[in-house]
């Protein structure tokens, strides 16, 4: 398994819960353990996170604009 692979389960163990909203990538986006040491280097989601996954995590929208997808862009694409 690549060291790549190997980082993006340890994270995807460490934080993802399928119950709860978004997905695996964006949850691990979204993980507060700064020290961590894959902190960094964690996954990133592939496409903005939508606003109202921010909101139900309680990131502050203004601070998360490069993580935010309006629900008006999606209906324009």
């Amino acid at each position: 398994m690549s060291l790549r692979k190997r980082i993006d389960q340890n994270c995807k163990d460490c934080t993802y819960d399928s119950a709860c909203p978004g997905s695996w990538r964006q949850q691990v986006a979204l993980c507060s353990i700064e020290s961590c040491p894959f902190w960094d280097i964690r996954a990133k989601p592939t496409s903005p996170i939508p606003a109202s996954t921010l909101r139900w995590y309680g990131v502050d929208l203004a601070e998360s604009q490069p993580l935010t997808l309006d629900a008006e862009e999606v209906c324009h694409e």
